[in-house]
């Protein structure tokens, strides 16, 4: 009986032991599926080389310049010494204004809903006076907007960068990091002090500045400073995100500069030191990198503003006069 008994407990144990291995081989296999899943993922966006914006003479020789996109007309544009190049779906330019000066000092545009250029432009005097020159896709002028009923805090407000988004203009100050939002007839509508969403005392506000700036389709406004090695998201109603953190290997920022979000949540960041643009997805985990520092067709040189169209093709601008790379995300 007591035999009996030993042997059904020891068969017990075998049972439990097969069973707990069995349990954990289990766990160890979901845990590989689970990491498995998170290496496709980690695989999932690629950066394909396409071509170099260009005219009939071969690649234009771009030194950072401003580039934006109209995703109807499939067409991209280049801001660069005070020229507004236009370049087909094809990147090969197809028209050109802005050598007249009459338009002012242009430092950069943005396309409306109805594929107006909106051309941020300062005056030649010693008042050095900012308006918005509305013109249509051939740069002759239909109208301009002033800005209206900035409050007290934005008196002396001199933006850098324009965005245009469903209706609304976003004007930012890079140095002073504000960026004031206004309506299409340029009256005041909200204002982000972005140093002190940021939490920066007065002196850290005065080390630091954006550099990269957008505004993606949620309205959430995107912005990096180079100097805390960190880009950040803003929603309307001021909630702040960030990710980033120094260093040379992949996923980490050394010069951060420009910044978009794709059309599913990828957040795209141009870093000029390590010569690449680096991937995130939604949550700010890094995906992938592509680009990397060289003179053949496809590498760059120090990547600085970034923009995207309709097709998943991302333009690069960059440094040492080699102008604008364009690059097609691929997704798996």
């Amino acid at each position: 009986m007591i035999k009996d008994a030993g042997h059904h407990y020891c068969f017990i144990r075998i049972m439990m032991k097969k069973k707990c291995e069995k349990y954990f081989i289990t766990v160890i296999i979901a845990a590989l599926f689970i990491f498995a899943l998170s290496v496709t993922e980690a695989a999932s966006v690629k950066g394909s080389f396409v071509y170099r914006l260009s005219n009939f003479s071969g690649p234009v020789p771009y030194d950072w310049a401003r580039v934006f996109v109209d995703r109807e007309k499939k067409e991209s544009y280049v801001l660069y010494q005070n020229f507004i190049r236009v370049f087909d779906k094809n990147g090969m330019e197809i028209y050109r204004f802005g050598d007249d000066l009459d338009l002012g000092a242009m430092v950069d545009a943005a396309i409306d809903e109805n594929g107006n250029f909106l051309i941020l432009t300062y005056s030649f005097d010693a008042h050095k006076t900012y308006i918005i020159n509305v013109c249509n896709y051939r740069g002759l002028l239909l109208s301009k907007i002033s800005v209206k009923g900035l409050p007290q805090e934005f008196s002396k407000f001199s933006p850098g960068r324009i965005v245009y988004h469903k209706g609304d203009i976003y004007l930012a100050s890079l140095n002073t990091m504000k960026v004031a939002v206004v309506d299409s007839q340029g009256n005041f509508k909200e204002g982000y002090d972005l140093g002190a969403v940021l939490k920066l005392d007065e002196q850290e506000k005065a080390d630091n500045e954006m550099v990269g700036f957008s505004v993606d389709n949620a309205g959430n406004i995107l912005f990096t400073v180079p100097t805390l090695f960190k880009a950040y998201v803003v929603t309307p109603d001021r909630k702040v995100s960030s990710f980033g953190r120094p260093g040379g290997a992949p996923g980490r920022f050394a010069i951060v500069a420009g910044i978009i979000s794709d059309g599913k949540g990828h957040y795209l960041v141009a870093d000029k030191l390590k010569c690449v643009i680096s991937v995130f997805d939604k949550d700010f985990n890094f995906i992938a990198e592509f680009g990397h520092r060289g003179m053949q067709p496809g590498n760059l040189i120090a990547p600085d503003d970034i923009a995207l169209d309709n097709e998943n093709r991302i333009y690069v601008t960059q440094g040492r006069n080699r102008g604008v790379n364009v690059y097609r995300l691929d997704y798996e």
